[in-house]
Order: structure tokens, then C-alpha cells, then sequence
């Protein structure tokens, strides 16, 4: 059905919104789409684990079983972003706005790795989306929310003309870290030198 996509004006635009809709309100991609890009043996699977009873996913997780569900969802999104910005290299002003909060999310571990642990703002599947172990080291979280950060903006770079951020930012970073270094490093005592000491051994004389 999507052979001639690339000659098809209107089967790209259907193509195009059929993913816009899936990654914004995580509506099904159209069987034709699944099967002509290759997202159906990964979507099928998806559901199947999604509709499963929670303590028998657990169960089957916990002996290797079955795959992590988040792990599914991360890689169907990560095909289906990669899909869309090609096809769109502009994408509209809400799909932006809503990789812009990820790429905010980003720098606040990169800068802060404890916010992992943020529930409110951090949920699981962006970690996992984007490589981030909570678990981790502070060191490992940070580097790999850097990696994850520069890798989203250069995408932002491509889609919006703008300049790129990561340089800058995480220069900024750096910059207060070694501030902080230097505050929270201990300061030497200096002990007053005597001008005159008295001799060793010699009593004062009344």
C-alpha cells in the first residue's frame, strides 16, 4: 500500500499523521504502516504485554519470560520519532514543545543525578526511553543524561534551524561545579609566627 510513499503526497501525509498521533496521544499506527515499516512483531508484542495480568507479567518478567514492557514502548518510540522527523522534518509546535520537556528533563539529571528519583516529573518510561539506569551511579546517571541531552538537541538543531544548547550548558555545569569544588574545600589554618619566641629550656627571671 505504501510502496510509492515517496511519490505520494497524499499516503505520506496519511503516514505522517498516523504517527504524529501515535507519539502524541499514543494512538495505534495503522496496521498497513505497522507492517510496510516494520513496527508489527514489536507493537503486537506491546499489547500483549500491556493487556497481561500484572502479577503474571511480574511472574514471567522475574525468570526472563517475557520482555521489559517499558523496553517495548521505548523502542517503538524511538522508531516512530525517528520515522516522523524524517518525513516531517518540521514537525508542529506541540510535538517541539513536548521533546523540549525531555530535553529539560535531561539537563536537570545531567546537572542534578538525584532527580531520578523525582517521581512527580521523572517517570520510569523516560528513563528507560532514554537509557538512564536510577540505579546507577551518580556519575553514570549524569554521563548518560549528557549523552542523552546532546543527542536531543542535535535533533532539535536539524528540525528548527536553531543554535544548538549542549555546549553551553553543560559548560555552565562545569563551571559551578569546580565554583562549588573550591567553596567546599577546606582552608588551611595559619598559625601566628612568633616575632621573638622565647628560648627553649630558659625560664622567665621574676
Amino acid at each position: 500500500m505504501y510502496s510509492d510513499l515517496e511519490s505520494d503526497e497524499r499516503k505520506r501525509d496519511e503516514v505522517i499523521s498516523s504517527l504524529y498521533w501515535s507519539l502524541m496521544q499514543n494512538w495505534n499506527i495503522p496496521q498497513s504502516v505497522q507492517d510496510y515499516y516494520g513496527f508489527a512483531e514489536d507493537y503486537r508484542l506491546f499489547h500483549q504485554l500491556e493487556e497481561m495480568d500484572y502479577n503474571e507479567y511480574k511472574q514471567k518478567r522475574q525468570v526472563g519470560e517475557v520482555p521489559d514492557v517499558l523496553e517495548v514502548d521505548a523502542r517503538l518510540t524511538h522508531r516512530a520519532e525517528e520515522l516522523f522527523e524524517r518525513l516531517c522534518p518540521h514537525p508542529p509546535t506541540d510535538y517541539l514543545e513536548k521533546l523540549n520537556r525531555e530535553l529539560e528533563y535531561l539537563g536537570r539529571i545531567a546537572a542534578s543525578p538525584e532527580t531520578v528519583h523525582d517521581t512527580i516529573h521523572i517517570r520510569p518510561d523516560f528513563l528507560v526511553k532514554y537509557g538512564i539506569d536510577k540505579d546507577a551511579s551518580c556519575t553514570e546517571r549524569s554521563d548518560r543524561a549528557e549523552k542523552a541531552y546532546r543527542e536531543l538537541d542535535a535533533r532539535f538543531v536539524k528540525m528548527t534551524g536553531r543554535r544548538p544548547y549542549a555546549d553551553e550548558f553543560f559548560a555552565s555545569i562545569r563551571n559551578r561545579r569546580e565554583s562549588e569544588s573550591k567553596e567546599n574545600r577546606p582552608k588551611q589554618t595559619h598559625r601566628p609566627i612568633l616575632r621573638n619566641p622565647p628560648a627553649k629550656g630558659r625560664k622567665m627571671s621574676l
